[in-house]
């Protein structure tokens, strides 16, 4: 609470309980004070006054503070309630860190507040991903409710049967899941607790959505269709215990389904027509043929590839002419040499 600018007392070492600071808050608590600095609380708020040039730089003092004061709750108004006894407690500790950096322990006391900074954006960041969690486990709760009371009484369509409780093991899966990494998830301390609720519940949604894929495939024998020992049930049929334990599976893991639908698709795309078929082109050397030596042309005569005839009225081309004093063989069976 402020007073009148009349009633603040403009020099700080005049300060005391129950007083006025410049500002016109009520002065709650004097920490520490010295010919050059005071410490004081105000409405379960830190505050310090110093002399000119004690210490050259705070800002990376002022920086921790800051991120403690954004990191601790709002002033409670019970002074004796476990909130202000909490945050008046954490405030003290960082009391006595200031002090350490008024009195040349600039290193030392910066230490102490970025650790009270750490473990209060440790503690947020626990809070947060609880809340991530709730909303995971309300609405599985909530679609495990209507599940088991609908199937109590009879109510729930026997078509229906085995897509719901598709969806509800699959959304344990997704719990499941949650539970387990819920050490890992990353959160921001800048995220409110509404929005990590809907992103909880949004998790067991897509695990949901996995289950019902899942057993998509399954029943078309796209996946593990060994699973059955003969043909795969209809679509509303009731669940066999692969069935159950594979939804479960889909709801734990992110990538399991997505990773089946990237393996069908790119089979279907490999047994498409044209893809990898194309024929070769006549004449093409195959893997076990030889390939031909090739032949001088002759100057105004086109020479035909080998193995072909010549074309119609071009006479074949002209035998080469011997050495001098070899003679040309005759006959298949000739002699190499003259």
């Amino acid at each position: 609470m402020c007073e009148p600018a009349d009633k603040a007392n403009r020099v700080w070492l005049k300060y005391e309980t129950g007083g006025m600071d410049r500002a016109g808050r009520r002065i709650d608590k004097i920490y520490a004070l010295d010919d050059d600095y005071i410490i004081y609380f105000c409405d379960c708020e830190l505050f310090y006054e110093t002399t000119p040039g004690l210490v050259q730089d705070l800002g990376s003092t002022n920086a921790a503070l800051a991120r403690i004061n954004r990191l601790l709750p709002d002033n409670p108004k019970n002074k004796n309630s476990y909130t202000y006894r909490n945050k008046f407690s954490t405030l003290e500790l960082a009391a006595d860190a200031c002090e350490m950096v008024f009195c040349g322990e600039i290193a030392d006391g910066v230490a102490i507040l970025n650790s009270i900074s750490d473990k209060l954006q440790t503690t947020e960041e626990g809070k947060r991903r609880l809340i991530y969690q709730l909303g995971a486990v309300s609405i599985t709760f909530v679609v495990w409710l209507f599940y088991l009371r609908f199937q109590d009484t009879g109510s729930l369509p026997v078509k229906w049967q085995p897509w719901v409780l598709t969806a509800v093991l699959a959304m344990a899966g997704g719990v499941f899941s949650v539970c387990l990494n819920l050490g890992s998830l990353e959160v921001s301390v800048n995220q409110q607790s509404l929005f990590l609720l809907v992103a909880g519940a949004t998790r067991s949604v897509v695990a949901l959505l996995a289950g019902i894929g899942l057993l998509l495939a399954m029943r078309s024998k796209m996946f593990a269709g060994i699973a059955y020992g003969g043909t795969p049930p209809a679509a509303d049929d009731p669940l066999v215990i692969a069935e159950m334990f594979f939804c479960f599976v889909a709801g734990f893991s992110e990538s399991f389904v997505p990773n089946i639908l990237r393996d069908s698709e790119k089979k279907s795309g490999d047994q498409k027509p044209g893809v990898n078929s194309a024929p070769l082109p006549t004449g093409a050397p195959t893997g076990n043929s030889t390939p031909s030596v090739a032949q001088p042309a002759t100057p105004g005569k086109q020479i035909p590839p080998a193995g072909q005839a010549p074309p119609t009225g071009q006479a074949p081309p002209a035998a080469p002419t011997p050495p001098a004093g070899q003679t040309s063989p005759v006959g298949p069976n000739a002699p190499a040499g003259g």
